[in-house]
């Protein structure tokens, strides 16, 4: 059986070569440009699909779906109990270096996130290739510190609407 830790290592650009040649190509060009993995995976999923058309998420941020997406993958890569399953299958029948596991990392997010695969699996690949920058260990901590934090300042703005008797909604 492989650790998680073991797939997601390694040279990063193998993560993009999973994808389609015109995906491939775009993100390499958002790379080459200067931005960071997580800009481009923002730019990706934020962006609009085609000319003419309204942009999907926003276009001066990171975005809640680009967030919501994170969450996903590390609740996947980190500490979902709900991906118990998939991960063992990962882990059992995946070695280093294989192609195929971004596809199937999408396949078992994509649900929870009522999204098409094929749209949010050059994101993931992109994410993929910053997490084996960093490890997948650092990349955990990461995100549990700032899904912490997210969640003590959601907490302290209810504390203060309650204690102001403000109705708005939330």
């Amino acid at each position: 059986m492989t650790n998680l830790s073991t797939l997601i290592s390694g040279d990063q650009d193998f993560w993009l070569t999973e994808l389609p040649n015109y995906q491939r190509d775009s993100i390499s060009e958002m790379l080459r440009s200067g931005k960071t993995h997580e800009q481009v995976a923002a730019s990706w999923l934020n962006s609009s699909i085609a000319d003419g058309t309204a942009p999907f998420g926003t276009s001066n941020t990171r975005g809640l779906f680009f967030e919501k997406v994170v969450d996903e993958l590390h609740d996947f890569l980190c500490v979902g109990m709900s991906y118990e399953n998939e991960r063992s299958q990962i882990a059992s029948g995946f070695k280093t270096g294989q192609v195929g596991l971004v596809a199937t990392i999408t396949a078992a997010i994509s649900p929870h996130l009522d999204s098409a695969p094929s749209f949010l699996a050059p994101a993931i690949a992109v994410l993929l290739c910053a997490i084996s920058k960093i490890g997948l260990g650092a990349w955990c901590r990461m995100q549990t510190e700032r899904r912490s934090q997210e969640t003590n300042q959601q907490l302290t703005v209810t504390e203060e609407t309650s204690s102001t008797g403000d109705q708005s909604p939330q």
